[in-house]
């Protein structure tokens, strides 16, 4: 959608900031398409006149046309004082795509012809399976093109989010006024800026997006001096890292120190002589099983000459 907007309200601001939460719009287009497709499957099922592609671009028209009547409604009806839609205005401003689940499910609800209830294959395998086969079907023969889902989405959420949690509602008299807010508007989209990275995203989610980037340096977890990526931070630590902990070389004799592995010559000579007297314990203790042996093996030449 463009940036500019043209509209003949609010006094003359006509300059509209068209921005939104990319991510949520992009929820709400799957939802319109899975909806479709629910909607032509369940239509159709035990019919053997129709198919769902014969009614895809009517329903596709009937569905945006229910979706934003029932959306505007909601909000002009909560305006004008009357009946008390409290929860659903709840949902509709803080959780859109939820929402516009329950509208959806109001809309397939009533598509459903006596066909199909009598069919029995709502919630069958069978049915769940026709909807992804023609979901897929309408994304590749693009019957509603994107584009289209979002100006759709747009719409709805244009309706309900009277506190501009997911959309920009900014107008402005004067194109180079959008221009100027557009370059600092928290629906923007950013690109990351950490090497390797191609995520994208609204401004707004600049935090959330740098919390789990696998892209991002940060400081060794185990205090090194180096700084490493996300995603390579546990192979890091657990390999070359200069701070991994490692045993002694003489742990199995006696020296059960454990040390990160940047400190072993270190370690070495301070424990030198320690470490010799473990070294001259084995020996010891290996002579004397040497000397044993040797008896052992006497004893056995004196009792075979009898």
């Amino acid at each position: 959608m463009d940036n500019l907007e043209n509209t003949s309200e609010d006094k003359g601001l006509n300059f509209l900031c068209n921005l939104s939460d990319v991510e949520v719009v992009h929820s709400m287009t799957q939802l319109l398409l899975h909806a479709l497709a629910t909607a032509s499957v369940d239509s159709t099922t035990g019919d053997m006149f129709k198919s769902p592609a014969s009614v895809a671009i009517g329903m596709k028209t009937e569905l945006s046309g229910y979706m934003s009547q029932r959306s505007e409604t909601l909000v002009r009806q909560s305006m004008d004082g009357g009946e008390d839609h409290s929860d659903q205005l709840t949902k509709a401003s803080s959780r859109p795509t939820e929402f516009l689940s329950d509208l959806i499910d109001e809309f397939v609800t009533s598509k459903r012809g006596m066909l199909s209830h009598v069919s029995g294959l709502f919630s069958s395998e069978s049915r769940l399976n026709k909807i992804k086969d023609f979901m897929q079907k309408l994304e590749t023969d693009n019957s509603w093109a994107q584009d289209e889902r979002k100006a759709t989405a747009w719409a709805i959420l244009e309706n309900i989010d009277s506190k501009g949690i997911f959309h920009c509602p900014e107008r402005f008299d004067m194109p180079d006024k959008l221009a100027e807010h557009t370059s600092q508007c928290k629906f923007r989209i950013l690109n990351c800026t950490n090497d390797g990275c191609v995520a994208s995203f609204c401004a707004i989610h600049t935090e959330k997006h740098d919390a789990v980037c696998p892209f991002k340096l940060l400081p060794c977890e185990q205090l090194c001096e180096q700084h490493v990526m996300r995603s390579e931070m546990d192979k890091h630590c657990g390999t070359v890292c200069p701070m991994k902990l490692t045993n002694c070389p003489f742990f199995r004799i006696g020296c059960e120190t454990a040390f990160p592995q940047c400190s072993l010559d270190n370690h070495c000579s301070r424990f030198l002589q320690t470490h010799l007297m473990y070294v001259v314990k084995v020996i010891t203790r290996q002579g004397d099983c040497v000397n044993d042996m040797d008896q052992r093996l006497q004893l056995l030449e004196k009792v075979s000459t009898y």
